[in-house]
């Protein structure tokens, strides 16, 4: 029998960390730009939500999916299901139906818990999802949909579930097309780990921060910095429902007084951008950090955000595979272009095609063992054995470090990458365009905008009949985002008259890399 832990119980009953329960339980946990909850009232209503679920049949180790915008509620209703046994999936409120469908199917969701905004794209599939027997609305249900605020007013706080600390809590999915889809376990226990080896040892967090997280709830990484650290710290977590839009970060900044800034480097180049015009009374005296992940961030960047913030910036490196950073940079030590030096606790090493580990300066593929790694991907048993194996998890990441231990990204060994954090596949952005009659062979690629960060960009060959120019590109660009996640559009489409291929017929991507340009980023849509 292994030790008796409930994550969820763990973190709002203070007994997550080192730092003093004392008196937390009147502060303020949970903050949005007009609301806040404390310490007490989530415990509440988690504690309600749960035995609600409880009541609705949900039963340990059954899958809660919440399809919701960050916020108050989407934070207790995955708290709620990891105090009642249950494993608790996050989702991107930004997913079409199709995205929306295919992860529910793979984890098996009896429970979707959804904001009435997105429920519309539920019901788009909702037909589909066998596995699915109660939904939860927050705000106004419209048919047989259970009411959120109801269930809590009406349900008596349930005990928390004597769950152990190797079961599963969360079932995290890193964003890629839905025929590849790789949904990682964590327990309950891991977020834990992952708190005392960066939470405290490395970002310093105690109860008097403040901590305004602009990644989603639905990554990893938004995750554990976002919601579980600052629980776990005993301080305060602050989110912005709406996507974010400088006007409304700044005026969070300005009104919140937080202490840690946690984002990806396309949304602290959009706050750089529009902070000559907002002035620096929108920045918080308060703030000590920016934390950042989710992409690379350049080294010009890195220096920008200094200067006109006055406060580091602390870029470091995880994945949904670890559950939160392997990599990290320790406040003081920040060295522009990197993505910082091994966690503490965290084995780290660069090894070469032949699988041995390459010295300073060698570029080669990251490997990456600890104790917060997972050892599975739900339901790939296949793939599980390629990326766990010999005690390390084989990233898809290309590295170098140099004498003093501080590690440089240096792309991937796949064509995958990362746009404002969000993974892009370029086989889908593909499909979906070759699904437009004008497209007759297309290609897709990453490539930089001229604030050094990555961007979709498609190469097409158009169909007969067509006629290239701004007006198609325009209209393909359209015909994209109406079909796929609104970051994987191409923000240019080069009109060529071939896509170079091998005598295959397997797309040569590397060969449209030597043409690529530094471009002006189209304006968001």
């Amino acid at each position: 029998m292994g030790e008796r832990l409930n994550l969820a119980e763990a973190l709002l009953r203070g007994s997550a960390s080192n730092v003093s329960a004392g008196g937390r339980g009147a502060r303020i946990a949970l903050a949005e730009p007009t609301r806040a909850w404390t310490y007490d009232e989530v415990l509440d209503t988690v504690a309600r939500l749960g035995g609600a679920l409880t009541t609705l049949g949900v039963k340990p180790g059954d899958r809660v999916a919440v399809l919701m915008p960050d916020g108050l509620e989407a934070a207790t209703a995955l708290l709620a299901a990891i105090y009642v046994g249950a494993i608790a999936v996050p989702l991107s409120e930004l997913g079409r139906a199709n995205d929306v469908r295919a992860f529910v199917r793979h984890c098996d969701a009896v429970c979707v818990v959804v904001h009435e905004s997105i429920e519309p794209v539920l019901d788009e599939v909702r037909g589909e999802l066998t596995s699915v027997r109660e939904v939860i609305v927050v705000g106004a249900e419209r048919g047989v949909e259970r009411s959120f605020d109801r269930l809590v007013a009406d349900t008596k706080p349930a005990p928390a579930a004597p769950t152990l600390a190797t079961d599963v809590a969360l079932l995290l999915y890193s964003t890629i097309p839905s025929d590849r889809l790789r949904g990682v376990p964590h327990t309950h226990e891991a977020p834990l780990l992952g708190f005392r080896a960066y939470g405290e040892a490395v970002l310093e967090l105690g109860a008097a921060d403040r901590v305004f997280g602009l990644a989603r709830l639905a990554t990893a990484y938004g995750l554990a910095n976002g919601l579980i650290y600052p629980l776990a710290a005993g301080a305060q977590a602050i989110f912005l429902p709406q996507q974010a839009r400088s006007r409304a970060v700044f005026d969070v900044l300005a009104g919140h007084k937080p202490t840690v800034l946690v984002a990806t480097p396309s949304l602290y180049t959009q706050l750089l951008t529009d902070l000559s015009q907002a002035g620096r009374a929108a920045l918080s005296a308060a703030l000590r950090a920016c934390v950042s992940s989710g992409e690379t961030i350049p080294a010009q960047l890195v220096n920008r955000m200094s200067g006109q913030f006055g406060v580091e910036v602390l870029p470091g490196y995880g994945l949904t595979e670890s559950w939160s950073f392997v990599l990290a940079t320790p406040p003081g030590k920040a060295r522009p272009g990197s993505s910082g030096t091994a966690v503490p606790g965290f084995e780290v090493r660069v090894v070469g095609d032949d699988g041995q580990p390459l010295g300073p300066h060698e570029i080669g593929t990251l490997q990456v063992r600890g104790p917060t790694v997972a050892d599975h991907y739900w339901k790939r048993e296949d793939e599980s054995k390629l990326t766990f194996r010999d005690g390390w998890l084989h990233t898809a990441d290309r590295f170098f470090y140099d004498a003093e231990g501080f590690f440089f990204h240096c792309g991937r060994t796949d064509d995958l990458f990362k746009v404002g954090g969000k993974w892009v596949s370029p086989t889908e952005v593909e499909r979906t365009l070759l699904g437009h009659e004008a497209v007759w062979e297309c290609a897709c690629i990453g490539v930089d905008d001229e604030e050094g960060l990555t961007k979709p960009m498609a190469f097409v060959v158009p169909n007969v009949d067509h006629t290239p120019g701004p007006e198609l590109e325009k209209e393909l660009i359209e015909y994209v985002k109406r079909e796929i996640a609104p970051w994987k559009y191409p923000r240019w489409i080069e009109f060529v008259e071939s896509i170079p291929k091998s005598p295959l017929g397997k797309i040569l991507r590397y060969k449209l890399r030597s043409t690529r340009v530094r471009r002006q980023t189209l304006p968001p849509a």
